[in-house]
């Protein structure tokens, strides 16, 4: 099985099925569609990309994860740019795609298996708010939901993560 790139990080603290980790700066290919708050389209509209459909008409090896931003509104998904290309990231042909920098920081991350579906991604994410807080972080950005997976791998192998950008309460303690 083909091991994929995907974004640095080093993890500073493990309780598992919980991970503190600083992820350093990488680029991602964001889809985000006002018309599309589902991002029904997302996942077509971004493999496209990467199968040649940007304005340097070239292939980008896959990555992983795919990276959806969960709000109240609608639902962003994201392609993590290979390394590779970070010195010459091909401009997207489609108007819902945007290059954009994924900067560094630290991010409370749950991890699970299986398939996701909406029940599980909503205990999950209460399981890793829980965490937050009882660690004193502070959430500084929405959950995101991250598939490391293809379709057709089977449950027991699969890797999925709820994350969240934080920031330390460290100044306020006695």
């Amino acid at each position: 099985m083909a091991k994929y790139e995907r974004p640095e990080y080093t993890v500073l603290l493990s309780e598992e099925p919980f991970e503190l980790r600083e992820y350093r700066d990488f680029f991602i290919v964001e889809y985000d569609n006002a018309a599309d708050p589902d991002v029904d389209s997302g996942f077509g509209t971004l493999f496209r990309y990467i199968s040649k459909d940007n304005q340097a008409d070239r292939k980008i090896s896959m990555t992983v994860p795919v990276i959806q931003e969960l709000s109240d509104d609608r639902t962003k998904m994201a392609f993590v740019v290979p390394k590779a290309e970070w010195e010459d990231i091909p401009q997207p042909n489609s108007p819902s795609l945007t290059v954009k920098k994924f900067d560094s920081g630290l991010f409370a991350v749950i991890q699970y298996g299986g398939y996701s579906n909406d029940r599980k991604e909503r205990d999950m994410l209460e399981k890793l708010a829980q965490w937050v807080q009882e660690k004193k972080y502070q959430p500084t950005s929405n959950y995101m939901l991250a598939s490391f997976n293809a379709p057709f791998v089977p449950p027991m192998f699969r890797h999925n993560e709820i994350m969240v950008r934080v920031g330390t309460d460290q100044q306020d303690s006695d």
